[in-house]
């Protein structure tokens, strides 16, 4: 059995313009008259083990050369944007790529292409939830977060590796046709945070944060346009095969969502879930601690954050990445309106306060789990070998 994996990212290319205020002819408006379209990516491994050896190596010599402060197997673009810039972290992606090339068969790449200015609007709806009809520009931002499957699904419905395990990165998204078409072909594995604790996910992320940076600033020309030429020409040096497709008008009704209810993900769930149970302390007038002395706050940052997002830059966090990584499974914060019925034996519930405590030990009473404080998984994590 082959495996391939899936993500997806943003691919925006903004293009501001100054027109007047209707409402007040001394003020003039900026307008965005640029290019956005989610871009998804799957990459098909030819042996699955020996890349995940392969990987694990690779990225413990990178983060030497690199001087990366955390110590974790697994690295997204996300994290290493935010840990070393985006100057170091194009190189460090593509020496990765470069060392593991060997073990890629194929690079598979998807977006979208309706343009606002000829589709200023489309239809959305209509099974179980009122037909609506949306902006296309918002319509796009709302792919983002579902375009993982839908890259899926665009793949297998070219070439239908039914015998194949599928990853899919973490989603939310309501419910479409592609969808319900993917699952009928296979029965893909979904990870929540995959791009942080699963090896083959995190690479595919890889993949499409460089296939956006090629595109801007490539060999020989600089911000060159997304077509399946440009895609396949910038990775031309590479030993695998690359693939692209693009979605338009003709297959809208495909990853149009067709209702408002959600798509019930609980039967592809990567378990075990290592469940962070995090108390929000900023609800009790406690700041949330400072981030450690080598990582900084980007100027984007500056907003006074949860501590949930405050966490994802600190040890305990990484310990919960890299024990999800071990067991092979995946890592989700847990929300007890959405996420009470995703748990199963054999999960893990990380807590740290003592009203997540209590949620955490209430579970065990109903569930073959494993109940641990924040601490105590960090202690766990530094004992172990990862391999």
């Amino acid at each position: 059995m082959g495996l391939m994996s899936f993500d997806a990212k943003d691919f925006d290319r903004p293009a501001f313009i100054e027109v007047p205020d209707p409402t007040n002819p001394e003020k003039v408006l900026k307008l965005n008259k640029g290019f956005y379209t989610p871009l998804g990516a799957g990459v098909l491994f030819k042996n699955a083990d020996l890349f995940k050896n392969a990987y694990i190596e690779t990225v413990k010599k990178l983060s030497y050369e690199f001087k990366l402060p955390a110590n974790l197997p697994i690295y997204c673009s996300t994290h290493l944007k935010k840990e070393v810039g985006i100057k170091k972290a194009i190189p460090f992606c593509d020496n990765l790529v470069t060392e593991l090339q060997e073990y890629l068969d194929l690079v598979y790449i998807s977006y979208v292409i309706l343009p606002p200015a000829t589709i200023p609007t489309v239809t959305v709806g209509g099974t179980k939830s009122p037909e609506i009809t949306i902006n296309t520009s918002d319509f796009l931002r709302s792919l983002s977060p579902m375009f993982s499957y839908i890259t899926a699904w665009n793949f297998m419905r070219h070439r239908k590796y039914s015998d194949h395990e599928i990853l899919i990165d973490g989603f939310r998204s309501k419910e479409t046709a592609a969808w319900d078409e993917l699952v009928d072909i296979t029965v893909p594995k979904i990870f929540p945070r995959g791009d942080e604790c699963n090896v083959f996910i995190s690479f595919t992320d890889v993949i499409a944060f460089l296939t956006d940076a090629k595109l801007y600033s490539s060999k020989d020309f600089e911000h060159r346009k997304l077509t399946p030429e440009n895609v396949e020409y910038v990775w031309e040096d590479y030993s695998f095969d690359v693939d692209c497709h693009f979605l338009d008008r003709g297959l809208y009704s495909k990853y149009k969502w067709y209702s408002n209810d959600l798509i019930d993900i609980r039967p592809y769930l990567a378990h075990p879930v290592v469940f962070l149970l995090i108390d929000e302390i900023e609800k009790f007038g406690i700041a949330p601690p400072p981030l450690p002395p080598t990582q900084t706050v980007l100027p984007q940052e500056s907003k006074p954050k949860k501590f949930r997002e405050v966490i994802q830059r600190m040890l305990p966090y990484y310990a919960a990445l890299i024990y999800a990584y071990s067991s092979g499974g995946s890592v989700q914060f847990f929300d007890k309106f959405i996420d009470s019925d995703k748990i199963r034996d054999g999960d893990v519930l990380i807590y740290m306060g003592e009203t997540s405590k209590k949620i955490a030990l209430a579970y065990r009473d109903a569930f073959d789990v494993e109940v641990l404080q924040l601490r105590e998984l960090r202690k766990k994590v530094e004992s172990m070998t990862i391999k």
